[in-house]
């Protein structure tokens, strides 16, 4: 996804630990990796967490990866 001119990426995965899944946000093609927020789906409380890591980002890159998470972290239903 790319927003005034800076192209961010999302990562999902498993975070075993915290029994639940992730889906990250960093700015692409950073090196180390600058991760600015996460959305935590929690399996035990089924919850979400937003977390930000750095201030500013604007709302719609926030807005994008909430409406990611909500499809792409709940489990599905058998």
């Amino acid at each position: 996804m790319t927003h005034n001119d800076t192209e961010y990426e999302l990562t999902r995965g498993s975070d075993i630990v915290r029994d639940g899944m992730f889906l990250e946000l960093t700015v692409a093609n950073t090196n180390p990796i600058l991760q600015l927020a996460e959305v935590f789906y929690s399996d035990v409380t089924h919850q979400f967490t937003l977390t930000c890591f750095e201030p500013n980002i604007p709302l719609e890159v926030i807005e994008t990866l909430i409406e990611q998470a909500k499809k792409l972290l709940i489990p599905i239903e058998k």
